[in-house]
């Protein structure tokens, strides 16, 4: 009722301007005052659940963990693009949103018509830069190339085409009914929201993050610049409060895949080299490219690859031997520890 009458005393004051008519019937109509909201974001233990479960299929799990971590819209996801992520500066920039109406879904501009710049986490960032070798990988077996400009969460190998917005909701309710949940993928954007403010982050970076252009809210209102320093300090918040990442499945002892790249050295990403590896490493073992029971590359392939020294190499893996998630034996060959967490 609200929404009608917005529309039509709109469209009625329009013609009282333009003298079509002489009064507007509408100014003396009361619409219904506006519901509270009323968000209802998951727990910590449901969202842990939903992490759990949806890292069962490492791109899938990816979605619904970036969902968690940005605060972006689905639409948004649908619509994310290699290009728009800075793996040197450890941003994700949130320009265009996958519609959907009656089947029908084609790309439009974000909800408020405005670009925004989100900061990322390193177990984000590494996790995006597996997953863009994997999936270049897959196009070169088949003989494609894997543009710049291709869909992140694309269902087909050349990344051409976006995954549909109500493909991905269903996929996600489904997947919480299963764990007895009734919760949309919508509820994570207030779940991102409610853990930064929870964690000491100021409303306004809160606002940027998220895209709000309004809500009641003064700061959220006028807000509308991009506050690098703050948005830093929400994506370390942010990253020390959603639950941890799920073990993975065991493998089956095939070849190692070749890590990511490593990025250029950067604050935003990590100081200390050692921690870049393992990161990489980590994020390799989650989307699959390594599996429980694997070798890790050697110390001289990780010391060619990063340009370090071996010894930086040896503590790296040194981290995840002391976290669990590798094996080290005296003479031999690191290997990815199958750990139930």
């Amino acid at each position: 009722m609200r929404q009608a009458h917005i529309i039509l005393n709109s469209a009625f004051a329009h013609a009282v301007r333009w003298d079509w008519i002489g009064t507007n019937p509408c100014a003396k109509a009361v619409a219904p005052r506006a519901a509270k909201p009323k968000p209802q974001p998951p727990s910590a233990a449901q969202a842990a659940s939903i992490s759990s479960e949806a890292w069962k299929d490492p791109v899938w799990g990816l979605f619904v963990w970036l969902a968690m971590t940005s605060g972006a819209r689905r639409g948004e996801l649908c619509a994310l693009r290699w290009e728009r992520i800075d793996f040197a500066e450890a941003v994700v920039t949130i320009r265009t949103s996958i519609a959907e109406v009656n089947g029908q879904n084609w790309e439009k501009d974000t909800k408020d018509h405005q670009q925004r710049r989100i900061v990322l986490d390193p177990q984000t960032l590494g996790l995006l830069r597996a997953l863009l070798v994997l999936r270049a990988e897959g196009a070169e077996s088949l003989g494609i190339e894997l543009p710049e400009d291709g869909f992140v969460f694309s269902p087909s190998p050349d990344g051409s085409s976006w995954p549909k917005p109500a493909t991905m909701t269903r996929r996600f309710t489904r997947m919480c009914a299963a764990l007895g949940y009734d919760i949309h993928l919508h509820q994570l954007r207030h779940y991102s929201a409610t853990e930064l403010i929870s964690g000491g982050v100021d409303v306004r970076t809160v606002a940027g993050r998220l895209g709000h252009g309004g809500g009641g809210v003064t700061t959220l209102r006028y807000y509308t610049a991009w506050v690098a320093e703050a948005d830093q300090r929400a994506s370390r918040a942010l990253a020390e409060r959603v639950p941890q990442l799920p073990s993975p499945v065991a493998g089956n002892g095939a070849p190692v895949v070749a890590l990511p790249s490593p990025p250029p050295a950067s604050d935003d990403y990590d100081a200390a080299p050692y921690r870049r590896i393992a990161a990489d490493l980590r994020a390799a073992v989650r989307l699959g490219a390594l599996k429980a029971g694997e070798f890790l590359p050697t110390m001289k392939d990780l010391a060619d690859r990063y340009g370090c020294s071996e010894a930086t190499a040896h503590r790296a893996v040194a981290l995840l031997a002391d976290a669990g998630e590798a094996t080290v034996s005296r003479g031999r060959r690191a290997v990815v520890s199958n750990v139930e967490r």
